[in-house]
């Protein structure tokens, strides 16, 4: 009998076509998860900013309740607005902001005087000429009427001035004996004489601007600015 050892054993090595099928069965799955990672990534890059509770009106002061912080995505405009931080209260608003909108950098001042370029100016409307429930920190457009010199020819109203913060409605609303409401609006120093002469030249229409509006509380204002958003 032959005593020559045994050939090794052959192990079995998976056949090419398996390898190929294997990969692209791992990109097949690996792929999706990478892109759906990214996107989820992407749709999470959110910047935390205010936005206003209420209307603010200019030359108020901000407190801490007017305000609540809201997710956004930016597409590069995010310096405008001030990022959630340090709330910037007592900060004097210098023009209109909208309840739910973004706060807007250039909308606040720290200068106490921000505002002394604006005057209170006392506007006398008649019946049906306002709306009943006007109220304080309601925005509204002022349009004159004047009279026709032949009284026999329509004049069509022209606009005096928009986008007024009200300051104080007489009689909290309500007609005076006269019939007339005296509605006090905050106008730009520049703009006083043309609504003075409007007023002494025809029928005052008060028009509201739709949004909802309250009165502020006020603070003291600080000495710095507030802070910006970063995001771009």
């Amino acid at each position: 009998m032959s005593s020559d050892p045994p050939p090794p054993a052959r192990r079995l090595t998976p056949p090419r076509w398996f390898d190929v099928r294997f990969l692209i069965g791992v990109v097949i799955v690996v792929v999706p998860i990478v892109i759906g990672a990214h996107v989820l990534a992407a749709a999470d890059r959110y910047a935390t900013v205010y936005v206003a509770r209420r209307a603010l009106v200019p030359g108020q002061h901000l407190v801490a309740d007017d305000l609540i912080v809201g997710r956004v995505r930016f597409d590069g405009q995010g310096g405008r607005y001030i990022a959630a931080g340090r709330p910037p209260v007592g900060y004097v608003v210098v023009r209109y902001v909208a309840a739910g909108e973004l706060l807007p950098l250039a909308a606040l001042s720290g200068a106490p005087n921000a505002l002394v370029g604006e005057r209170l100016v006392t506007v006398p409307v008649g019946m049906g000429h306002a709306p009943l429930d006007l109220a304080r920190d309601d925005v509204v457009d002022v349009y004159v009427t004047t009279k026709s010199p032949t009284g026999d020819k329509p004049v069509r109203p022209r606009l005096v001035i928009g986008a007024a913060a009200v300051d104080s409605v007489g009689g909290s609303g309500a007609l005076s004996s006269s019939g007339t409401l005296s509605v006090v609006i905050e106008v730009p120093a520049t703009s006083v004489a043309q609504v003075v002469r409007a007023v002494e030249g025809g029928t005052i229409d008060v028009v509201r601007v739709p949004g909802p509006a309250v009165a502020a509380v006020s603070a003291p204002p600080p000495s710095s600015s507030p802070e910006t958003n970063g995001v771009r």
